[in-house]
């Protein structure tokens, strides 16, 4: 159904319904109304949407086309899947050596150094729920360049890694960055050590 795969490309992007409907000039309880599939967008927006999610109008309509094609692409390059503890290891080299399970990502195309983990529930009772759900498989390229309202996954010191929506960059170096479960702002050259950007997410219960 055309409102489902809306919503699937929407959450896999990452986006929120009001970044979507200000692409469109419209607000984000009309983007609702296209998920819930009690509105569909016309023939004109169909295109810009496949633009906004990296797809294509065919595959939205009927499910077919470019987003197939290029997930049939991607199982033969699945990256990695390190379990969160693991990736405190990071950079060492045994994050990618020492993987067994693979996966795929079903939007993106990973670089060279990408891999696959799955974003715990964060241990603090007052934490808040951000755009990545807990139990979310996410999928972190390193060698992807930081763009602000990107997602970020940072350690924190030697035993804590985060969540951070990216800001504007910092001088003389680094970028602003918020911590998605508090809200706190840190910068990334002083306070915390950049892993990679999330480049996709979805909620799986398997790998």
């Amino acid at each position: 159904m055309l409102n489902e795969r809306l919503k699937n490309l929407r959450l896999a992007k990452g986006m929120t319904l009001q970044q979507v409907g200000d692409a469109f000039g419209i607000s984000a309880a009309s983007v609702a109304s296209w998920e819930k599939g009690k509105n569909q967008p016309d023939s004109r927006k169909l295109s810009k949407i496949a633009e906004v999610f990296g797809s294509s109008v065919e595959f939205l309509l009927n499910g077919a086309g470019e987003s197939q094609l290029a997930h049939l692409e991607s199982i033969e390059t699945g990256v990695p899947f390190v379990a969160w503890p693991q990736l405190l290891i990071w950079p060492s080299q045994s994050i990618s050596s020492d993987a067994t399970e693979r996966v795929t990502p079903l939007l993106t195309k990973p670089g060279a150094l990408s891999f696959a983990t799955r974003y715990p529930a964060p241990s603090d009772l007052n934490w808040t729920q951000g755009p990545v759900p807990a139990g979310a498989i996410i999928f972190i390229d390193p060698s992807k360049d930081l763009v602000a309202d990107a997602i970020a996954l940072v350690r924190i010191g030697k035993d804590r890694l985060e969540l951070a929506r990216v800001q504007l960059p910092a001088k003389p170096k680094g970028h602003h960055l918020q911590l998605i479960t508090s809200g706190s702002s840190i910068i990334s050259s002083k306070d915390a050590s950049v892993v990679g950007t999330v480049i996709e997410w979805r909620i799986s219960g398997k790998l």
